[in-house]
């Protein structure tokens, strides 16, 4: 009887199905192809200190599968599920995947540099991740990922721990209900898919490198712990520091004792009914500096844990168009990156991926690094507090962010808290950004202005900035003019050009024997807000390519002619700060000697008269060049010479030397030397 009753209700289950299929009503039949999704939670706040705590990494070796019609979520259909892991017992069960001979890779990185196949691809992917655990009963568990891309949902045991959507930047989940005694199975969508409402949006001059791209690690703590902590100088008192605990619940009474051994500092605070602690301590540190990156051991202790971590003093702020390091002037001797290690595919994330750039970087006598466009793993801000650097960093608002929408608004903030809450006690990082290169409007003010709140929320010791566009059609008309005035006096300009730029004269009523020099003043309103007016130009690279089609000039001619016109280039700001050139650049393929464009001599050219330009204007106190390594762009396809990399890096991706290398570090070294 019971099988005649399994097999009625089959019977019925597949007529069902078959009606369903033919229905002029798609309900029924979308519902078994298509299941209603499950609510994925968000991840709890971020766990600091990450290095100092009781963790089990998971880094190495895991299984992947490609799934670029989504199928294995539980909601997709009736044929995917794999969360539930449906494995092979006798042979004769049917599954549509298998993790166990599934390829594998190594985590952290990034699958689209790790196997050519996916080098483009642009979807999910499932990574898999056996490890044998044994839950303490008195302690909490969590899954601490250093950074995914961009959006990723967390299966533990089959069952659904959480998602995560925007990347780069760390997050956690509390895992301690889905774990077993022993062996343990973790499973992660990732899904490098970008839209017009994500962050970055789907249009980036960078790789949008798709998986786990940070260290993942499974987390002990005690039930009542430490979840970060804030230590960091008093920038008008060098005698006094900022001291701020939160603990991960809201309760008082928690007795905290704060250490750094080497002040022979030692005291005792507790917890307010927030579970947090606020208090102005007196130390009297060595002072971080380029010239001398000195770090203090800190440890922070409760009854049930101790954390630690190494932590330099230091004083950034600006007055008027100046900058100063602990009350010095200094000037930012800069230069930009991405996130790509010398001579290694993919995103670079580990300790020994970030000595090995800033190490080289350090050839150019800079003491100053953009980390552009987006956050990288913690290791490149603890690696600069011992090599001496200062860092910029930054979160992917790029371009134009749809800036209306709530949901990308939360996405944005949710980054720039994680990377201010991570790296807040770095003393190398002295300026957060919260956008580069993104298009006037209010909906953009509205939205920039809600990160700079965001900022001040957890730390206001740093300065503020974002990479802006500027210059007006009118300024940009009197560049033409002041180009135009240029060639017609020029001798070795042909007499057809030579025409044109005399006709161009005439009609704007300049006589050639006038004088012009081409002024740029900084008016974007977001300068208010900001400690740093950043700026990025191209003058001798793109700007060219806007005016030959308008002035039917050869682009040789105008590049030649830019040269000439670029020292007496006049750049400022109506906002009394300083000014920090974040970008400026050309490309070059090394090898290239032909004395054309690409060549290593234009893009060595084109430094030599941009730094000239530059020195000559006195608000501007700082610079980062556009840029230190080339870096993967699917914006550059260009065969035999970007081959889908953007060109512009002082050194290529072996970590060859273009002739520019040189006369930037030349410039530091003996021009720049504040």
């Amino acid at each position: 009887m019971v099988n005649i009753t399994i097999s009625r209700t089959f019977f019925s289950f597949l007529l069902i199905f078959a009606f369903n299929l033919h229905s002029e009503d798609q309900s029924d039949a979308d519902s078994f192809f298509g299941r209603e999704a499950p609510v994925y939670p968000s991840s709890d706040h971020l766990i600091g200190w990450i290095d100092s705590r009781q963790i089990l990494t998971l880094n190495g070796e895991w299984s992947y599968i490609v799934d670029p019609m989504n199928n294995g979520l539980p909601e997709t259909s009736f044929f995917g599920g794999f969360p539930k892991n449906k494995i092979q017992k006798t042979g004769m069960e049917l599954i549509e995947y298998n993790f166990e001979t599934a390829s594998k890779i190594e985590i952290p990185g990034a699958w689209n540099a790790l196997d050519e196949r996916l080098f483009f691809y642009r979807g999910p992917v499932w990574l898999y991740k056996k490890f044998n655990y044994s839950p303490k009963k008195e302690a909490l568990t969590h899954l601490y990922i250093e950074g995914s891309n961009f959006t990723t949902k967390i299966f533990l045991n089959g069952s659904i721990v959480g998602e995560f959507v925007g990347g780069y930047v760390p997050f956690n989940f509390n895992i301690s209900k889905y774990l077993k005694e022993g062996e343990n199975i973790l499973l992660v969508q990732t899904d490098n898919t970008l839209n017009e409402s994500s962050v970055p949006t789907q249009k980036t001059d960078w790789w949008p490198w798709g998986g786990i791209i940070g260290d993942v690690y499974v987390v002990e703590t005690p039930k009542q712990f430490i979840q970060n902590a804030y230590l960091q100088l008093n920038p008008d008192n060098f005698s006094e520091a900022l001291f701020k605990l939160e603990m991960n619940e809201e309760s008082s009474g928690h007795m905290i004792k704060l250490e750094i051994p080497e002040l022979q500092f030692k005291a005792e605070y507790k917890t307010n009914s927030l579970g947090a602690i606020t208090e102005t301590i007196k130390i009297n540190p060595q002072l971080w500096s380029p010239l001398n990156p000195k770090l203090y051991e800190v440890k922070i202790s409760s009854d049930a844990e101790t954390i630690s971590d190494k932590i330099g003093f230091r004083s950034i702020k600006t007055s008027g168009q100046k900058i100063y390091l602990n009350n010095y002037e200094i000037q930012f001797k800069g230069i930009a990156m991405h996130s790509e290690p010398i001579g290694i595919a993919g995103p670079a994330f580990s300790k020994a991926h970030f000595q090995k750039l800033l190490l080289t970087a350090k050839d150019l006598n800079i003491n100053f690094i953009r980390a552009a466009h987006y956050p990288y793993t913690r290791h490149l801000a603890k690696v600069a507090d011992q090599l001496g650097l200062m860092l910029w960093e930054e979160v992917p608002v790029y371009w134009n962010i749809d800036w209306d929408n709530s949901n990308t608004l939360n996405i944005a903030k949710n980054q720039i808290t994680r990377l201010v809450q991570r790296d807040q006690n770095r003393a190398s990082v002295v300026v957060w950004s919260v956008a580069n290169e993104t298009p006037l409007s209010s909906s953009r003010m509205k939205f920039l202005n809600a990160l700079l709140a965001e900022i001040e929320l957890d730390d206001s010791s740093r300065l503020s900035t974002a990479a802006l566009l500027s210059g007006s059609e009118e300024q940009f008309r009197s560049l033409v003019l002041v180009l135009a005035l240029q060639g017609a006096k020029s001798q070795w300009v042909s007499l057809k050009e030579k025409a044109i730029f005399r006709l161009i004269l005439d009609q704007a009523k300049i006589p050639i024997e006038s004088e012009l020099s081409f002024s740029l003043s900084i008016d974007d309103p977001l300068g208010e807000s900001v400690d740093l007016i950043s700026y990025n130009e191209y003058f001798g690279w793109y700007y060219v390519t806007f005016f030959t089609e308008q002035m039917m000039i050869s682009e040789g001619t105008l590049r030649k002619l830019m040269f000439e016109v670029m020292p007496d280039i006049k750049i400022s700001s109506s906002f009394d700060k300083p000014i920090h050139i974040s970008e400026f650049g050309a490309g070059a393929k090394y090898g290239n000697h032909t004395n054309k464009i690409w060549s290593e001599e234009y893009q060595a050219k084109l430094y030599k008269h941009q730094l000239e330009m530059l020195s000559n204007n006195p608000q501007i106190q700082g610079i980062s060049p556009w840029v230190f390594k080339d870096f993967r762009a699917m914006l550059r396809p260009l065969p035999g010479i970007q081959d889908f990399y953007n060109r512009k890096g002082l050194i290529d991706e072996d970590g060859n030397k273009k002739e520019a290398f040189e006369v930037l570090a030349d410039f530091y070294k003996n021009k720049w030397n504040k």
